[in-house]
């Protein structure tokens, strides 16, 4: 099943701004967002369609390969994740940790080539929201799908 690219609907600029004004005390907390890992895997995010969905995309480096040159799945699960959380913070606007992840890998990706990911709100409660995302080539040929549950909670300073 291909994915057609979508167009950013939110700059990536605001993007990250939306993100750091969600926690006003962000530093003194000692949260950094983006967070390091996603700076670390050199995330972009190339779209925002607010309340809804996020996507964003992370190149494919030698050094993320597993012995067949192809993206090993922890390095996907991780761009996965690193779509999610910041999704579920500009939702929620809430702090959020992953409660629980199933991923389906579909196909490999090649070092060189660069991974999509679109990550989409399915529901969502006080305390808890869900989500799902798809993992894409260039050609929006899927990788990997995933569905996670995150537990929501108000720390200090958030709005």
């Amino acid at each position: 099943m291909a994915q057609t690219v979508q167009e950013p609907v939110v700059e990536e600029s605001e993007i990250l701004e939306q993100l750091k004004s969600a926690v006003s005390n962000a530093e003194s907390l000692g949260l950094e967002i983006p967070p390091p890992v996603f700076n670390f895997m050199e995330g972009r995010i190339e779209s925002y369609d607010p309340g809804k969905s996020l996507r964003t995309s992370f190149p494919v480096k030698a050094e993320y390969s597993n012995p067949m040159q192809r993206m090993q799945g922890g390095m996907i699960a991780a761009a996965i994740d690193n779509t999610m959380g910041p999704l579920s913070l500009l939702v929620s606007k809430s702090a959020a940790v992953t409660l629980s992840m199933n991923l389906d890998y579909v196909r490999g990706i090649a070092a060189g080539k660069r991974l999509y990911v679109t990550a989409s709100v399915v529901s969502r409660s006080r305390t808890n929201l869900i989500m799902e995302a798809v993992a894409s080539d260039e050609r929006g040929k899927m990788v990997a799908r995933s569905t996670a549950q995150f537990q929501l909670f108000r720390m200090p300073g958030m709005k």
